[in-house]
């Protein structure tokens, strides 16, 4: 027996609900992505944004990064990053804060003689700086010579990432005021603070590319000098 024809508009009409069913399905998946897994743990989704972040930064060897980008290379609908993170810039702060948080941890934990405030301070300081030449992918992106979009986000964020290292610097900082080897008037924020801008300042043009030894003698005439009594 054979077929019944069918007409060209039945045809269409087949085709239009077949394509609507694959389109439910694809938006269902990044749905799946955006709502159900990030209402059970939105630290998972940020941070797999920010993995996605990365990728994108190294790629383009800068901060020039744009939402859509980030949104695709996480394999997420644009929505979904931005109930996550308003703009770029919010984006590029979450990680930079990530990464100060894991590495500022790694140096503390690594510190040679913690219970002396002076080596510590200079030690705290010139680690970050020697880490933007390190070879690390993502550090050499992000401090590139043209990613001006970075200078901003480190201004707003300024007491952002002071906050992240004064929580683990805490429990040092107290020790070594107890020990009487910093002053007994500073405080623990504003202290970061400074140390965070003495980093920035070694990390400029000027500074960025000269020897360690002439680096040293900054930190510790300038910074370690006010910090710590009979230091001179």
């Amino acid at each position: 027996m054979s077929r019944p024809l069918t007409s060209r508009a039945e045809t269409g009409r087949s085709e239009s609900r077949r394509r609507g069913t694959i389109d439910v399905m694809t938006s269902s998946r990044i749905r799946r992505w955006g709502e159900a897994r990030a209402q059970l743990d939105d630290d998972v989704a940020r941070n797999l944004l920010l993995d996605a972040a990365e990728r994108c930064v190294i790629r383009c060897g800068g901060t020039q990064i744009r939402m859509t980008e980030v949104a695709d290379e996480a394999g997420v609908a644009r929505s979904t990053a931005y109930r996550y993170y308003p703009n770029r810039d919010e984006v590029l702060l979450a990680l930079v804060l990530r990464r100060i948080e894991r590495a500022h941890g790694r140096w503390l934990g690594a510190l040679r003689r913690p219970t002396d405030a002076a080596a510590s301070i200079r030690q705290l300081v010139l680690n970050p700086v020697a880490a933007v030449d390190d070879g690390d992918p993502v550090n050499l992106a992000l401090y590139a010579g043209d990613s001006s979009a970075l200078a901003p986000v480190l201004e707003h964020g300024a007491e952002a990432i002071a906050a992240v290292l004064a929580e683990q610097l805490g429990p040092l900082f107290a020790q070594w005021k107890t020990d009487g080897q910093i002053h007994a008037d500073l405080d623990l924020v504003e202290t970061v603070q400074w140390m965070s801008a003495t980093t920035s300042f070694l990390l400029t043009a000027q500074w960025r590319h000269r020897p360690l030894s002439a680096k040293r003698r900054f930190v510790d005439r300038y910074l370690v000098r006010a910090l710590v009594v009979d230091s001179h």
